[in-house]
């Protein structure tokens, strides 16, 4: 669930990004995960699916090492495009997603996240991100 002020528009990074709608401080939370809205499947379940539903999970989610559970946000958090030196990150404080803010950001400024938090580097390259 996304807690701020927020705009999706087009990204100098890679096609849509979300933007802050609003002025943000270091630390500020944006996001949390919703254990009844978010898509939490097993690796059996995942291998159910057909080739284009596995490409659909492997572009907008990911599997959670943690919970050993592939995950895909319901929400516009999936818009929170890559970046070595993302705006925000991991509170690892939480077990469960939790996403603050790295630094002061203005309205208007693209949220990031250096997806490394969460994927190899070979997921990256497999859907064509760039590092």
């Amino acid at each position: 669930m996304i807690h701020i002020a927020y705009k999706l528009k087009e990204s100098p990074l890679h096609g849509i990004g979300l933007f802050a709608d609003e002025d943000l401080t270091a630390g500020q939370l944006v996001y949390t995960a919703s254990p009844l809205l978010d898509v939490n499947i097993t690796q059996e379940q995942f291998d159910s699916l057909t080739d284009r539903e596995k490409e659909e999970f492997h572009w907008w989610g990911f599997f959670d090492e943690l919970s050993q559970r592939w995950h895909v946000d319901f929400d516009v958090s999936k818009f929170i495009n890559h970046s070595p030196e993302g705006t925000v990150t991991q509170d690892t404080n939480h077990v469960e997603a939790y996403l603050v803010t790295t630094q002061d950001m203005k309205k208007g400024e693209e949220l990031t996240q250096n997806y490394l938090e969460f994927e190899t580097e070979e997921d990256l390259k497999r859907r064509g991100i760039v590092m």
